[in-house]
Order: structure tokens, then C-alpha cells, then sequence
């Protein structure tokens, strides 16, 4: 019998803060961004060991979220993207692990996630850590303010004073614990100044 699927009501990003250094620059000169971010709600209480255990019965094996981030300028009238989008996947593994040091010890209870992030893979050591390695996000923008044919990470800022932001998003699939869902969100502004 396959379990009910609650409706995706609450899943939400929060504190998304965004960061420059150095907030002012000449061309040419990188600029760091950092970016902080955490799915929240829905989506992050339902990823469990019991729901993995119940996913894995049912060969639902593989939780995939996909980040998108775009690194933005408010202008005047209108906002436009900086850098090109910024998309990234992280992945929970669901696996019958046959690890004897495990709790706890019963053998129904051996299922287990391996997350895989920016390629590498890590076991968490518990479910708190597992969803804070899936869904808690801290990404290292680096970009070089002059539009520059030579480098990929080159903006779209001129000389002068802007106010930058990011808007995120996280997509995932339907799964036997969870509907399918996209959310957004906006950071704050930063001032940033190109002389």
C-alpha cells in the first residue's frame, strides 16, 4: 500500500542574506559574493529515516534538488541578470547500508542516505545533519565587475554605485514522502561601487 502524499503547503527558503567584499572595486578587480540559504518547511521534515526507510520499499531511491541562483542589478525601471544563472544539484542517496556500528541495531532499521554535494560524497552522521547538508546552502560567488570575453564569470557592471541582489529557487521531483515543488526567494540588497 503506497503511503499518502501530503500536499506541499508550507516548503519555503529562508534567510537568504547575500554579502560583497570588498564593496567597492575597480574594473577588473574580482568581487566575492557570498550567498546563505536554507529550504525550510514541508520538504525538509518529511526527509527522514522512516521515510527513507519507506522510499527504499518502494525503490524511490534517489532525492534530487536542483539551486538556481541569479545574481542580479536593480535598476531604475527594471532589474537585469549580471551573470549568466548559477544552477547546481544535490542529491540524497538512499541505500541499504551494512555498516555493524549503525544504530540502531536491528536489521530493519539499517537504510540509510548518502548526500552528494559539488561531487563529493559524504554519510552523515545523523538525520539533522543529513537535511542541513541537502538543504542548507552557502555559495562563494566570484565574479569580475568589466564584461570580459576571457572569463566566464565576468559581470555586466560598469563605473558607478549599484544595488545587487540574488534570487534563488530550488526545484525537486515527485517522491513517496513529498509532492513536487519549486519555491523562490530574494536577498537582500547590496551596495557595491565600480571605480
Amino acid at each position: 500500500m503506497m503511503p499518502c502524499i501530503q500536499p506541499l503547503v508550507s516548503s519555503r527558503i529562508r534567510d537568504v542574506m547575500l554579502s560583497v567584499s570588498p564593496a567597492s572595486a575597480r574594473e577588473h578587480e574580482p568581487i566575492t559574493l557570498d550567498l546563505n540559504f536554507s529550504v525550510d518547511g514541508h520538504v525538509r521534515d518529511v526527509f527522514t529515516r522512516e521515510r527513507w526507510m519507506d522510499a527504499y520499499e518502494h525503490h524511490d531511491n534517489l532525492f534530487r534538488i536542483k539551486y538556481t541562483v541569479n545574481i542580479k542589478r536593480r535598476g531604475a525601471l527594471s532589474t537585469r541578470d549580471i551573470v549568466e544563472p548559477i544552477t547546481f544539484v544535490r542529491k540524497a542517496s538512499i541505500y541499504w547500508s551494512r555498516d555493524p556500528t549503525m544504530q540502531p541495531y536491528p536489521p530493519e532499521k539499517k537504510v540509510w542516505v548518502m548526500i552528494v554535494m559539488d561531487q563529493d560524497s559524504i554519510l552523515p552522521r545523523d538525520e539533522d545533519e543529513a537535511r542541513s547538508l541537502l538543504f542548507d546552502v552557502h555559495r562563494r560567488i566570484e565574479m569580475v565587475p568589466s564584461p570580459s570575453s576571457s572569463s566566464p564569470s565576468s559581470s555586466m557592471l560598469g563605473r558607478g554605485e549599484h544595488r545587487v541582489f540574488a534570487e534563488v529557487s530550488a526545484e525537486w521531483g515527485r517522491h513517496v514522502y513529498t509532492e513536487p515543488g519549486r519555491i523562490t526567494a530574494v536577498s537582500n540588497d547590496v551596495r557595491l561601487e565600480i571605480i
